[in-house]
């Protein structure tokens, strides 16, 4: 695989690259947009038609919506202002043709078109995929020269999905945010569906999400409609608690319930509460029920997209995950918005 479009022309932020540790790197500014991507943030897009065209109308995007993580942003404030826009494209460049060449290899291995070559393959063009990025987050400086990065296969399910990675640092220090790298797969554009699923609706509704601020859902950094891939933030699993949420079949005290709720989900009792959520009851044995975890957590995850004026039409148990927050602590998350509609207010019926 050739590098052969990542030179940058301005002799200037060459040598900026060069001297990066002499100059300083705090952000002036916070990530800005792209064009496209300004327009999605503030506005839930509703139909594929008009996310098309509204990057019709944003050529200089090239199909891509977004912003690179901010430790990586901070990373290019070493480059000149006025080329630090081209060198943040040719990242965005190097990415689509990295997950290109990926090429993910899906057929189970009980079926009978299983090949254990064709599962090598991908493995091969992993390697050749990561290496090829290396190489080029090192030419801007994004990695040091002693680091690499490396895409790891996924497991992921959905209608509309080829395969997820994720994509890590390695090396001494490493110190960039992990991404989760979600291949889709080619789909027919002219079926409802994808007004709400599919690379086009999930960049631009996800970007919208973004603006929601709100901890229990992941954060996207950018879509690429040509690669056919979403960069998002990747849910780190806690270390010294199961992902998988279990609750007992009782409690000895509904304050035994909220505190181990807690401590599982990140979320805090009386959220629930404020949303008229009822997690459970007490038996006649004095002990504390509670309902199924699917029931509690999907159904608060739930009202927080609907005080965003949002409805989730899939949300279930493989669409949050478990994760981590600043603090390690165990926090659920949304992970997938596939199916992410805007609420239709009904008209008020007149007596």
């Amino acid at each position: 695989m050739k590098i052969d479009f990542f030179n940058i022309h301005s002799p200037q932020a060459v040598s900026a690259v060069k001297n990066s540790k002499n100059i300083s790197t705090q952000p002036e500014n916070r990530p800005s947009f792209t064009g496209a991507a300004d327009i999605f943030a503030k506005k839930f897009i509703e139909t594929q038609k008009e996310i098309d065209e509204i990057f019709l109308k944003n050529p200089e995007d090239n199909w891509i919506a977004g912003s690179l993580p901010q430790g990586w942003l901070e990373k290019l404030q070493k480059f000149p202002e006025d080329t630090r826009k081209d060198v943040t494209q040719k990242i965005f460049l190097a990415f689509r043709a990295a997950v290109k060449h990926l090429k993910p290899y899906n057929a189970p291995k009980t079926s009978k078109d299983y090949s254990i070559n064709g599962q090598n393959k991908e493995n091969r063009n992993a390697k050749e995929a990561s290496k090829y990025l290396t190489k080029a987050l090192r030419h801007f400086g994004i990695i040091p020269e002693t680091n690499s990065v490396n895409f790891k296969r996924r497991k992921v399910f959905g209608q509309y999905i080829n395969r997820g990675y994720v994509l890590k640092e390695k090396g001494q220090n490493p110190t960039l945010e992990k991404l989760f790298i979600k291949i889709f797969k080619k789909t027919n554009p002219d079926i409802l569906d994808t007004n709400y699923n599919g690379v086009k609706a999930e960049t631009a509704h996800w970007l919208n999400l973004n603006q929601i601020n709100c901890k229990y859902i992941s954060k996207i950094y950018w879509g690429d409609i040509k690669g056919n891939f979403i960069a998002s933030e990747y849910a780190t699993p806690p270390k010294y608690i199961s992902p998988i949420v279990k609750f007992k079949a009782a409690y000895n005290t509904l304050q035994d319930f909220y505190h181990d709720f807690q401590k599982q989900t990140g979320i805090d009792v009386t959220e629930l509460i404020d949303r008229n959520i009822t997690p459970g009851k007490t038996n006649p044995k004095g002990l504390y029920v509670p309902k199924s975890k699917e029931e509690i957590i999907i159904g608060y995850l739930q009202s927080e997209l609907d005080e965003a004026g949002l409805r989730h039409l899939d949300l279930h148990k493989d669409n949050a995950v478990i994760g981590t927050d600043e603090n390690g602590k165990a926090i659920v998350k949304i992970i997938d918005i596939g199916g992410v509609v805007k609420k239709i207010k009904l008209p008020k019926q007149q007596i």
